[in-house]
């Protein structure tokens, strides 16, 4: 009988060990994943330019990711509003996206990132990254945070996300080319013409992007 009951003990206090085990692997778990979704903030254009190059031999950026993990746009995503979309871009139906990070705000409100290539005027390929909100789990709305490319003229964009869901973006344009009165190009000038513009928004609690 006393046997039987240091068996028991034995067992218990394994089991027991077992549990507190298995519940500080499933805490360090959870902290080490808080700690990287914490780490992700402030967002920027630098932790999205890892997905993309400029290609020397087309002249244009383009999407540097396995085409294996790229998605395809279909007519609802295609054809929802962009905010921010100065050249118009619009995306083709079948064309392809890849999705680069995902930002949690809270338990019902997300973005993921994506990056995509276009064609706009003139053939030109445009390079976006966009980020698209969520509200448990259906799409909201939809923001262009960089459209970059060059005609004659070279257009890029730079922004900020930050945890308390604020979201800045820089536009770029950046003339370096020198036209006579008939529009004949000349060369490039010895300092180029750049503007920049600044534009703010504050994702809200429903998912929506509101211009501040």
């Amino acid at each position: 009988m006393k046997y039987l009951i240091i068996c028991s003990a034995i067992i218990l206090s394994s089991c027991i060990e077992t549990k507190e085990k298995k519940e500080a692997l499933q805490t360090n778990d959870l902290i080490q994943k808080s700690s990287k979704m914490n780490n992700i903030f402030p967002y920027t254009d630098e932790n999205a330019n890892k997905f993309y190059n400029f290609d020397t031999e087309l002249g244009r950026y383009v999407v540097n990711v396995n085409e294996n993990k790229m998605m395809k746009f279909n007519s609802d995503k295609a054809d929802f509003p962009v905010k921010e979309n100065d050249f118009g871009i619009r995306p083709t139906v079948n064309g392809k996206y890849a999705e680069i990070e995902t930002l949690n705000f809270s338990s019902l409100v997300s973005c993921k990132v994506i990056v995509y290539n276009t064609i706009g005027d003139n053939d030109t390929a445009i390079l976006n990254v966009q980020l698209n909100s969520y509200h448990s789990g259906q799409l909201k709305d939809q923001l262009l945070l960089d459209s970059r490319f060059t005609f004659e003229t070279e257009y890029y964009r730079t922004f900020i996300i930050n945890k308390n869901q604020s979201i800045k973006i820089n536009k770029f344009s950046v003339n370096n080319l020198e036209f006579n009165e008939a529009g004949d190009i000349l060369g490039d000038k010895k300092v180029a013409d750049t503007v920049k513009v600044t534009v703010s928004y504050q994702l809200l609690n429903d998912g929506f992007f509101k211009k501040l």
